[in-house]
This record gives structure tokens, sequence and C-alpha cells, in this order.
């Protein structure tokens, strides 16, 4: 028969939030919604430059962090979990405002965007840390994504209203097509686990759009998603990808909302009717491109911290998505920003 023989993998369910005031990370247990203290204070550049975007590589031991004012995105040891201080092992320049980050599905690459509107990415080899750019011209590049198969970037363009469409291969971008969303000022990029469907959040508008990505990868617009509320941040999709989960902070005396919309196919993406309250309410205007909401690794809760820099708020809001409840609002010792998630611990199972 099979017998449970304890937990042989070294990887805890951890989430990590960047503080933006403090120059530093911390941890989560999401078992008991603790966290850790502010770790690596002053190793993280600048306190002033403010930490935004997180992201967490798949063996759950590496974190990257964005410095906005710096510049500069970290690259941290969190392999021992909450049992060893995180350290840091490597650091880039990238010459632009880093705020939203993209780590290619084979851990390659990562794309790096600025939130100053600037039309430069910044791609970064991993196996070296080196980097080179692609200057876009025209274009601007606010929020990336990149699909699961690796083969398309996708970026946010503010300014323009326009999310543009890249080919992505061994670390260069070859431009493929664009589509205009104006007016609906996007600011993220959200993709399906089955990279058919695509969510671009609106800054100002009641809306949100919606994109599928057919068998030939062609981006096709296929309207707008109706929202509770204007002023949308980041947005996340269920494992199956048959919901996903959209954070509103426009505010105009609604406060601050996730609305759960239904996926039923490729770029088919509608209200469910359910929208979750978020208290307390954060304040107006939204990051670029950074993730300030995630899934736990059950994918049964949903972590918010704040989308913006105004009427922020020093700690994270829980949301139970089998009741469609808030949990509640945690401490934190600074003021979280961006979030992710390591995977669920792995159990050894024997034959005896």
């Amino acid at each position: 028969m099979l017998v449970l023989v304890g937990l042989v993998s070294a990887d805890e369910p951890m989430g990590v939030m960047a503080n933006l005031n403090l120059g530093s990370i911390q941890f989560i247990n999401p078992m008991d919604n603790t966290t850790t203290p502010p770790l690596l204070v002053g190793e993280l550049g600048p306190r002033s430059g403010g930490l935004l975007d997180v992201v967490i590589m798949a063996d759950g031991k590496t974190a990257i962090v964005s410095n906005f004012g710096a510049s500069y995105v970290y690259f941290v040891d969190i392999s021992g979990g909450f049992n060893k201080t995180p350290t840091v092992k490597g650091s880039m320049f990238t010459n632009l405002f880093a705020e939203d980050m993209a780590l290619s599905p084979d851990e390659q690459y990562l794309l790096v965007t600025d939130g100053g509107l600037a039309s430069q990415v910044a791609i970064i080899k991993m196996s070296d840390l080196s980097v080179k750019y692609l200057n876009m011209g025209a274009k601007d590049a606010q929020a990336v994504g990149i699909t699961p198969d690796g083969q398309l970037a996708l970026f946010a363009d503010y300014l323009d209203g326009s999310v543009h469409s890249f080919w992505f291969h061994d670390g260069k971008l070859t431009y493929k097509e664009s589509w205009l969303v104006r007016p609906d000022w996007p600011v993220n990029i959200a993709i399906s686990p089955d990279g058919h469907t695509v969510i671009v959040p609106s800054a100002f508008r009641p809306v949100a759009s919606s994109f599928m990505i057919n068998d030939n990868h062609d981006l096709i617009y296929m309207g707008e998603i109706p929202l509770p509320s204007r002023g949308s941040q980041s947005c996340v999709f269920s494992k199956d990808g048959t919901k996903a989960y959209l954070l509103i902070n426009g505010n105009f005396g609604k406060g601050t909302l996730v609305a759960v919309l239904n996926v039923t196919g490729p770029g088919q993406v509608t209200p469910s009717g359910t929208v979750i309250q978020v208290t307390p309410t954060r304040g107006t205007g939204q990051f670029f491109g950074v993730d300030t909401i995630a899934l736990d690794p059950s994918g049964n809760y949903l972590y918010i911290t704040n989308p913006t820099s105004f009427g922020v708020i020093a700690g994270f809001s829980v949301l139970d998505l089998t009741t469609n409840t808030e949990v509640g609002l945690f401490p934190a010792k600074g003021i979280p920003t961006g979030i992710a998630f390591t995977t669920v611990p792995s159990w050894d199972m024997e034959e005896n």
C-alpha cells in the first residue's frame, strides 16, 4: 500500500512581497498569514527608489525584484525559506525605470519594462545576467506578458492605448502586430494558463479589454468586459483558466473591488455577477504592470497589496474564493506592492 512518509522537499508554500517604502522584502506564510520582519533592508538599492514587482522562478529558490528609481532588478536567493535569511546573489542595471517584469517560460530571459513612459525594453539573459535592449520607436511599453509557450511577448502601451505583439525567440523580439484599445489606457497584461485569453486592465474606464490568441499566435480583439467601477490594475486567472479576478481601485464612491470574471473559451470573458468588496479602500491610480494580487498555492485564496502609491495600506487583504468573501486585513512591516507565491511542497509517496 501507499504510505505517506513525510515532507522531503526543501520548498515551502511561501509568498514574497516587495515593500515600496522600506527597500526590503517580506515573506508570507499562507498557512496562517504571518509575515517575517523586513528582509534585506539596504541591500536592494536605495529605499527612495521604490521596490515594485516580484517574480519567483519555478523551483521556488529565486525571487526577482524591481527597484523603480534605481533602475535595477535584484536576484534574491530564497531557497532557505522561512528558516534562513535570504541573500542577494546578483543585480542588473536596466537603464530604465524598472517597473514590470516577465520571465520567459524556459527561464532563460527576463523582460523589464519602463514605468516612466519610455519605448525601451530591457532583455536580460539569465545565464550570465547580460542585458540588451529593444527600442520600440513610436511604440511604448509600460507592461509586459509572455505567453506560456514562450512564443509571444505582449506590451501595454499606456499613452497610445494599444497592445503590441512581438515574436519572442532566443532573446530576440520581432514586431508582429498592434491593436488599438483607446481610450482604455491599458496598464497591465494578464494571460491565461492555456495562452489563448488575454485580459488588459484599464486605468480610467469601467471596462477591461479581452483578446484571443489563436493557434497561429494572432492577437484578436474580442471586445470590452463591463466592470462595476472605473480603474482596474491587476488581473489573475484561476489555475484551470475558467475564472479571472480583476482588481479595481478607481474608487469613485465604490471603494476597492475584485470583479470575478467567467472565461468560457479563448478570449470569451464575461462578468460572473460576483463582486467582492475589499477593505480598507486603497487609493486611486495604478502601477504599470506590477502584479499586486496573487493566488496562494492552493488557488483558493487571493492576496491583495497596494495597486498604487497613493492611499496605501501597511498590510495585505486576503479573500476566500470558495465563498467570495474577505478573510481580513493582515499587517505588514511596510507598504507592500508586488506579490508572488512559490509552489506547494511535494510529498514523497513510497510503496511498502
